[in-house]
C-alpha cells in the first residue's frame, strides 16, 4: 500500500480571480521503497474521481516552460516537472523561476536515455547527475519522484530507486503531444482520455511551442468539465549522493534536442501504445 497523506488545505491565494481553477487539494506522498504512480503499476485509487495531476517532461525549455508556468499562474493552479539534466545545465534559471511558483520538481534522467537498456552505473550516473544539478539550481527541495523516459523501466533500474526512496511515475492520461504540431489536438486527447477513465496522471512536455499553446485552453476545459487538480509533494527531499558526474557524452544543444525530438520519441510511441493496451486490459 502507497502511504499517502493530506496537507493541509490549499489556502486561494488573494491574487488568484474568482473562479481560478486552482489547487483542490495536495497529497504529500512517502517515497519510501519507490512506490509506483500512474499505470499499469500504480494504485488507481489513490486519486478520487474527477482528480488530476498535471505533469511535464523534458524540460526545462525557456519560452514554451514560461508559457506554460504563466497559464498555470493565471489559473492558480500547480503541476509536476520532470526535468532533464541537460536542459537544466543550459537553462538553469528556469528552474528558479518552476520552483520559486510553487510547483513540484521531479526528476527525468540526464540526456534522456531508453532506461531499460542501461547498466547499473550508468543508470547511477543519469540519474543522480540530473538530481544534484537540479538540486543545486532550485531554490526548494527536489522531490524524489522520477519518471522513466520513454515509460521504458527494469527490474535493475526498478530495484535502484526503491533502494533510493525515490517513486516512479508512470502515466494514466498521454497527451501524445510529441507527435502534434498543433494545439488543438492535445486538448482533444486529454479530454478524450479523461472521459474514459475519469481521473489521473496527465503527461504532457514543455518543449513543445503546441503544447504551451494549449494548456491555457486545456486548463479552461478541465474547470469547465468539473475536474479538479491535485499537487503532488514529497514527505521528504530527495537524499543527494555527492561527487556524481553527469554522463561523458556531451549534451547536444537547445536546438539539437528539438531536431531529435522525432527520432527520439518513434520508441516513445511504440511503448506508450504498449502501456495503452496493458491499461486497458488491467481496467
Amino acid at each position: 500500500m502507497v502511504a499517502l497523506s493530506l496537507c493541509p488545505p490549499v489556502i486561494a491565494d488573494e491574487a488568484c480571480p474568482a473562479g481560478a481553477l486552482g489547487v483542490s487539494r495536495t497529497i504529500e506522498v512517502d517515497p519510501k521503497d519507490g512506490p509506483w504512480f500512474g499505470e499499469p503499476h500504480g494504485d488507481r485509487n489513490f486519486l478520487a474521481p474527477g482528480e488530476v495531476v498535471l505533469t511535464f517532461d523534458d524540460g526545462p525549455s525557456p519560452a514554451d516552460t514560461r508559457e506554460i508556468l504563466a497559464a498555470l499562474a493565471k489559473q492558480c493552479t500547480k503541476a509536476t516537472f520532470f526535468m532533464v539534466g541537460e536542459m537544466v545545465a543550459a537553462h538553469p534559471e528556469v528552474v528558479k523561476e518552476v520552483a520559486a511558483q510553487g510547483h513540484t520538481i521531479g526528476t527525468h534522467t540526464w540526456s534522456h536515455p531508453n532506461v531499460a537498456r542501461l547498466t547499473l552505473p550508468e543508470i547511477t550516473h543519469e540519474v543522480e547527475a540530473t538530481i544534484n544539478i537540479v538540486q543545486k539550481n532550485s531554490p526548494e527541495p527536489v522531490a524524489p519522484f522520477f519518471r522513466y523516459p520513454y515509460l521504458s523501466s527494469s527490474k535493475l533500474a526498478e530495484d535502484y530507486f526503491k533502494s533510493r526512496n525515490i517513486a516512479q511515475f508512470a502515466v494514466d492520461i498521454d497527451s501524445s503531444d510529441w507527435r502534434m504540431r498543433s494545439s488543438g489536438p492535445v486538448i482533444s486527447r486529454v479530454m478524450a482520455g479523461l472521459k474514459a477513465r475519469g481521473r489521473g496522471i496527465i503527461l504532457m512536455h514543455d518543449i513543445h511551442k503546441w503544447t504551451a499553446d494549449a494548456v491555457p485552453q486545456l486548463l479552461l476545459k478541465l474547470k469547465e468539465g468539473g475536474y479538479k487538480v491535485v499537487q503532488l509533494k514529497a514527505k521528504a527531499p530527495v537524499q543527494l549522493i555527492a561527487d556524481v558526474t553527469p554522463p561523458v557524452k556531451a549534451a547536444p544543444k537547445y536546438a539539437s534536442r528539438k531536431r531529435s525530438t522525432l527520432r527520439r520519441y518513434s520508441s516513445h510511441s511504440k511503448r506508450s501504445a504498449q502501456l495503452s493496451r496493458r491499461s486497458s486490459e488491467i481496467r
